[in-house]
């Protein structure tokens, strides 16, 4: 007879409520005393003192955040149907259907909030600074899509915990089960949650007090940028990789990259129009392209660098669904390239419709940049 049952993962994990369920064959639960955790081993004692087959549940959030359940079953003596719930009996790793879409739309809304917010401000600081083209009528559309960030980042946070409980609670017959709730707050995930919406709200005071010193508001919130751009690295698969370091290192600059490179975009589309801004269109213009060139540069190497950390190989790409959604991001972030070397070449009144398709490229890109955060890596 099994004295105990003992789970191995791949990354260090934390258990969601009782963490692991031992149902008998009668449907009794047999495990004796609570679950251990040591870095990424779960072990629990059981009481498996009649034949049959016995079914195991578990359910945990692992160090990068990523919430994962599944259930097995072990026959002593004989063999029959396994008792219980048949919950999470598919792929390990992989929650229910909607609470992958759900953690997907979280960090694709946190990506946008960062991108509106800290890369609009970058947009500030590297092309209209120089350009001394910071006018009351610049700092208030500039500010105003800062703010719009500040309401993206801030919804993200609630919509991320929605979708850690609804990935964690298939199987337990309530569809928000407060016992994964208080366990996802108390984990890795619960930590970076507080540290985003720390950030955020941070933010918020800042864009409250740019009407003074519009200035330094700016410089603190892109020191604040690039700070919360590690935290996401916790949040991402990055924190899993060894060594770790380099992980979080290639993700910070990557997501402060993204950053620019959208942020700048919608910057320069949201001033356009302004008259002083009008008249040194080309300027404007030549400089926000080249923001967008050197994050273009520092997005294709430091995603090429994750891809190497997380894929086994080449075949990676075709074999697994974390390969398809990165084999569709380069392609939609080729096809970015391939609209912003057009809109260069363009006159420049016909510069604008360029970019909004190049936008709306990007925009694509950072929901798959979501749901890639979201699926497990091969490696």
């Amino acid at each position: 007879m099994p004295a105990g049952v003992r789970l191995l993962f791949n990354e260090p994990v934390v258990l969601v409520g009782r963490g692991v369920r031992v149902l008998a064959p009668s449907g009794r639960r047999v495990e004796r005393g609570p679950a251990r955790v040591s870095g990424a081993e779960v072990t629990v004692g059981v009481d498996a003192a009649g034949d049959g087959t016995y079914r195991v549940i578990w359910r945990v959030i692992a160090q990068d955040t990523h919430p994962s359940q599944g259930a097995f079953a072990f026959s002593v003596g004989r063999t029959g149907a396994p008792p219980g719930s048949a919950a999470s009996t598919g792929a390990p790793g992989v929650g229910p259907i909607t609470g992958l879409i759900l953690q997907a739309f979280a960090r694709a809304l946190h990506l946008v909030g960062y991108a509106l917010s800290f890369g609009a401000l970058a947009f500030r600081k590297m092309v209209l600074e120089p350009l001394a083209l910071t006018g009351e009528e610049t700092e208030r559309r500039v500010w105003r899509l800062a703010g719009a960030g500040v309401v993206a980042l801030l919804a993200a946070e609630p919509l991320a915990l929605l979708a850690q409980t609804v990935s964690l609670s298939a199987g337990s017959g309530q569809p928000l089960d407060p016992e994964v709730l208080g366990g996802a707050l108390d984990s890795s995930f619960g930590r970076v949650l507080a540290q985003r919406l720390g950030a955020a709200l941070l933010l918020w005071v800042l864009v409250g007090a740019a009407s003074a010193r519009p200035a330094r508001a700016a410089a603190a919130a892109l020191v604040l940028g690039l700070a919360l751009a590690f935290v996401d690295g916790e949040a991402a698969h990055a924190v899993g990789t060894r060594p770790s370091w380099l992980g979080l290192g290639l993700n910070t600059l990557h997501e402060a990259a993204m950053g620019a490179w959208v942020g700048g975009l919608v910057g320069l589309l949201s001033v356009w129009r302004v008259p002083t801004i009008a008249v040194r269109r080309v300027e404007i213009a030549v400089r926000t392209g080249r923001l967008a060139a050197r994050s273009a540069v520092v997005l294709a190497a430091t995603g090429a660098g994750m891809a190497v950390q997380h894929l086994r190989g080449p075949a990676d790409l075709v074999a697994t669904a974390y390969g398809e959604t990165l084999a569709a991001k380069l392609i939609l972030f080729l096809a970015a390239l391939w609209l912003a070397w057009g809109a260069a070449q363009a006159a420049i009144d016909r510069r604008p419709r360029a970019w909004i398709r190049e936008a709306a490229v990007l925009l694509t890109v950072l929901v798959l940049a979501g749901l890639l955060a979201s699926l497990p890596p091969p490696v």
